[in-house]
């Protein structure tokens, strides 16, 4: 079925036109201002848990094609999940289409998660997903800009190739580029998935026609109480003005060029907890403030090609590698040495049901 026969999508000149309203459909009423937190009190303690975007290759800087992607630096993945044994901890791997195409990805994700040492969630990017029943563009990049039948077909697929290939039922999901939106919490609710992570709280991507997360929460929120949890990846402020971050970043001081002046005098800067773009020292920052603001779920994440050399922007030479590992070996060692243990999705949603359970 083509998009002319079947699916609509809109022009990237219709949504800049209907601004106002895009902005409203693309964050459903399920993601609004009016956040219930989850009761986690049953994992006991401040946890933290990693997610990884398990995800082809691909130019960053080129547009967005069906076409050029690949998979090579799947033969990498191993190297990481042994760093991971060593620390006792069991990543989530969020996969795509492409992943679950590759022999070798099915492979490798499957045994982590049948040997207990891995978890496996579901990640749609809408450009490599059949169908392919829409234009590829920017706009459409962002799965919550595609018509709702558009967007279940393709989550649809992708969930059923993991279960049919890795005998998997997973409980997770992220939209790719944090793209959740009017229709996702339908979605998910029907196929049974429990924990949507695609929130980057702190973050606003409306200008580029994604969701704005500004004002959304780091502690995990329901999106339907019982049957559905939102678990935001990590952000937090540093700086003097830091109580006032959401404000002052997102809606004062809008350009790199004021952020940067504001981080260079001390008075405010977004730390997110990731290893790219993110040094080390700030890295350790973000954490105890994320300890300190009693963070439930203190949620970790980065792009999976990120671990082979000169596939993303953050690792192009084989000295951001080793400093990629360097980052991880710390940063398991500082949450150990704090007192933060790692947790699963599993554990999650145990946890938040447990409050129905007693």
């Amino acid at each position: 079925m083509t998009a002319a026969q079947g699916f609509e999508t809109k022009s990237e000149n219709d949504m800049l036109a209907q601004r106002a309203d895009d902005k409203k459909s693309v964050l459903s009423t399920d993601y609004s201002d009016n956040f219930e937190f989850a009761d986690l009190t049953a994992l006991g303690s401040q946890r933290f848990l990693l997610t990884v975007d398990t995800e082809e290759e691909f130019d960053w800087s080129s547009p967005f094609s069906r076409q050029g992607y690949g998979t090579k630096h799947l033969a990498a993945l191993p190297k990481f999940q042994e760093l991971c044994d060593r620390h006792g901890i069991k990543p989530c791997y969020l996969v795509d289409y492409p992943i679950m195409d590759d022999p070798l990805g099915v492979e490798l994700v499957s045994s982590y998660a049948h040997n207990n040492r891995a978890e496996i969630g579901v990640q749609l990017h809408p450009w490599v997903n059949p169908p392919f029943d829409e234009i590829v563009s920017h706009h459409n990049s962002y799965a919550c800009n595609l018509p709702p039948e558009l967007e279940r077909a393709k989550l649809t697929n992708l969930f059923n190739a993991i279960v049919e290939r890795t005998g998997i039922t997973p409980d997770a999901y992220r939209a790719g580029r944090y793209g959740a939106g009017t229709h996702t919490t339908d979605i998910l609710t029907d196929l049974g998935l429990s924990i949507d992570t695609s929130v980057r709280a702190r973050f606003d991507y409306s200008e580029q026609g994604g969701p704005d997360y500004t004002h959304h929460p780091v502690s995990p929120y329901w999106i339907r109480k019982g049957s559905l949890l939102e678990l935001p990846l990590t952000t937090v402020f540093s700086g003097a003005m830091r109580s006032a971050g959401n404000v002052v970043f997102g809606e004062w001081f809008g350009s790199q060029v004021a952020r940067s002046m504001l981080a260079r005098s001390n008075m405010l800067e977004r730390i997110a907890l990731t290893p790219e773009g993110i040094p080390l020292a700030k890295a350790l920052e973000g954490i105890d403030l994320a300890i300190e603001e009693r963070v439930p779920v203190i949620n970790l994440s980065f792009h999976s090609p990120s671990l082979a050399v000169g596939y993303t922007p953050y690792v192009r030479t084989e000295e951001q590698l080793d400093d990629l590992y360097a980052w991880f070996s710390n940063v398991f060692q500082h949450l150990h040495d704090r007192g933060i243990r790692p947790t699963t999705m599993a554990e999650i949603k145990t946890a938040s049901q447990f409050p129905w359970l007693v």
